[in-house]
């Protein structure tokens, strides 16, 4: 539980960023402005395509088409001829007419319709709002009460003062009157299908819906925000309408008016069919753009019917559906966010992506929800561009921290190393092989008694500033000064698989630095400076060291001490190599400045000049030492700078 509550504290900036971006997408979805609607419903119209359902064969479309305008000239034909074709659909079960006959034409025309209207269970179409409307009068009130819904209590309905109803003989002779209007989304394209309309103080029901009443015997009822047809209720909003479900396929039954008038035509071919009688001729009939092109008005008219048929009428998931949808994906988020390389974070991204459109579908093909992928896509992405943004900040803070920690120390180039490998790098102490370089001055007291301090002070400063240089030149890390001693560590904190031969290097190039430090001042002149240095490799403990309020970068172990006492050998071994070489005595080199133990010398022997000076009684150390000198005289200047180089 601690670990938790101290994970949640890490994370507290991010959880809280994550929050805000999942608040704000959460109050966007309850009232979100047209724009914001309009991106949405785009991006999930890309369900429909995927819907393997077809039109039930128990629906037909009759249709005024291209060839029936060829065959019996241009719209608007003569009734008697519209009331000839539907008296062959006297076998069908429900007739709706998405025509609306509001014009008077030859009265004898108008009274044969009608009368062919009046033997038929048909549903007549009304326009709200049409370029013709008018307000209803007393006649025409009657007609639209009698076909108005009877169960409808505290109700949210689209509403309309003017109707445009059928002509009068017509308007008598239907069963039942609809309406036919269908209200497009932000968008312009039309996704839902509006159940019913205030006419005055009637809810006047659609067509779609009427002709389920006519075909089912089944009322539709609307109590507030619950709307029940039959025993089914049906997902609304809160205009009650319903969203619609496309199907894919464009194989709905169809019927020309041209192939109903043939003579071999048999009207039995609709016995127990739902007819709608509509128009599809380009340029005579209304096109309403859909999800999936354009699409016949009728034909919006005929999906609601037949998504109430085969029970695919859609569900929209919103409120604490959605805010769901939005947790598990903030969640999956969040865990995405600390995955350390950068590439399987962003593979993650887009599987968390894919993952929410692969929910969106699913849901829709398998059980009719339809969840607007907009909302978690859109706090996803927020997300990611935010988190990314937190990540970069968190890392350039690593980063600067990383730098301070260890500029001091390594040299710059070498810095941007530890920073670009900073998440692999082990900062806790581990045990490794390591090259020890400790360096100290010779006779260093006369130029402490002579010098002011504030003198020696800036004299040491420029002294170890050229010493620094040189042990950085070759991946060397300062690990600290003590006094007048310089401790430098090879192969941490980033490896180095040639880490001996680099500490050499350094060490020879410390006595080149040196010699031109001392090149400023004459011969005996207390400024001069002496230095010896001991080399060592091994195997040591190196990482932070120390307690919780104060620890330091650095290493430890038996090769630490070899290394400190190789470089305290140095002057007595100097002193007695110069009497020998003082005697007579042959030496390989003038002066012994440089001493590497065994290990050292193993790695360096093909490729540097070391002499062996013999097995030393080192301080501390109750057994007897090989030690070998490093004549870094003999080494060019010239070819150590090409080292650094390569």
């Amino acid at each position: 539980m601690l670990k938790v509550i101290k994970y949640l504290t890490r994370q507290s900036y991010l959880l809280l960023l994550l929050a805000g971006f999942l608040t704000l997408v959460f109050l966007v979805s309850l009232r979100p402005p047209v724009i914001v609607q309009a991106l949405a419903s785009a991006l999930s119209d890309s369900y429909y395509p995927w819907n393997p359902r077809s039109y039930p064969e128990e629906l037909v479309f009759v249709e005024v088409e291209n060839t029936s305008v060829q065959k019996f000239g241009r719209w608007p034909w003569s009734r008697s001829l519209i009331a000839e074709g539907l008296a062959r659909l006297h076998q069908a079960e429900v007739i709706g007419v998405d025509i609306a006959f509001a014009e008077p034409t030859q009265p004898e025309d108008d009274q044969a319709l009608a009368e062919v209207l009046a033997s038929l269970p048909s549903i007549g179409g009304s326009f709200l709002n049409g370029p013709q409307a008018r307000h209803l009068d007393e006649a025409a009130y009657g007609r639209v009460l009698d076909s108005s819904l009877m169960q409808v209590s505290d109700a949210q309905l689209i509403e309309s003062q003017e109707l445009e109803l059928p002509i009068s003989p017509i308007l008598e002779a239907y069963p039942v009157l609809s309406a036919l209007n269908i209200k497009s989304d932000a968008d312009q394209r039309f996704r839902h299908y509006p159940l019913a309309f205030w006419v005055e103080d009637a809810a006047f029901p659609n067509l779609g819906v009427q002709m389920w009443r006519l075909g089912r015997l089944e009322d539709l009822v609307i109590e507030g925000q619950r709307t029940y047809l039959g025993d089914q209720q049906l997902p609304v909003d809160s205009l009650n309408r319903v969203k619609l479900n496309y199907y894919a396929k464009s194989d709905y039954q169809r019927l020309t008016f041209a192939e109903m008038m043939d003579d071999d035509w048999d009207p039995e071919s609709l016995a127990g069919k739902w007819v709608i009688l509509g128009i599809s001729e380009a340029g005579i009939t209304d096109l309403r753009s859909t999800p999936l092109g354009q699409l016949a008005g009728p034909l919006v008219h005929l999906t609601f019917v037949a998504n109430l048929m085969d029970h695919s009428v859609l569900q929209d998931l919103y409120g604490k559906a959605l805010l769901a949808v939005l947790l598990a994906a903030g969640l999956f988020l969040l865990l995405l966010l600390q995955l350390h390389k950068t590439w399987l974070r962003f593979l993650g991204y887009g599987l968390l992506l894919l993952g929410i459109y692969t929910l969106g579908l699913q849901l829709y093909l398998q059980a009719n929800l339809w969840l607007e992928i907009f909302y978690p896509l859109a706090f996803v992405l927020m997300g990611i561009i935010g988190g990314e943004l937190w990540l970069f900040l968190i890392n350039k803070a690593k980063a600067d921290q990383l730098r301070s920690a260890f500029g001091s120390y390594v040299a710059p180039a070498l810095v941007e190393k530890i920073v670009e490998q900073g998440r692999e790098l082990k900062l806790g102490g581990q045990r490794q092989q390591l090259t020890l370089l400790f360096s100290d001055l010779r006779n260093f007291t006369p130029t402490t008694e002579a010098l002011e301090t504030e003198e020696l002070v800036s004299h040491l400063n420029r002294y170890f500033d050229a010493m620094i240089t040189a042990l950085q030149q070759y991946q060397g890390t300062l690990d600290k000064l003590m006094g007048d001693a310089v401790m430098g560590l090879f192969n941490a904190p980033l490896q180095d698989k040639d880490h001996a031969y680099h500490a050499c290097l350094a060490a020879a190039a410390m006595q080149y630095a040196l010699e031109d430090f001392n090149a400023n001042y004459p011969e005996g002149d207390v400024h001069r400076l002496a230095m010896g240095i001991g080399v060592n490799t091994g195997e040591g403990v190196v990482g932070n060291i120390g307690g919780q309020k104060r620890f330091n970068y650095t290493a430890i172990g038996d090769v630490v001490n070899v290394a400190a006492r190789l470089e305290s050998a140095t002057k007595e071994v100097n002193n007695e190599w110069k009497l020998a070489l003082f005697k007579g005595e042959a030496k390989p080199c003038a002066s012994v400045d440089i001493l590497i133990g065994e290990a050292t010398w193993e790695a360096v022997k093909d490729r540097l000049p070391c002499h062996f000076v013999g097995v030393l009684n080192l301080k501390g150390k109750s057994e007897s030492l090989p030690a070998w000198v490093l004549d870094w005289r003999s080494l060019d200047k010239n070819w150590l700078e090409e080292q650094i180089q390569s």
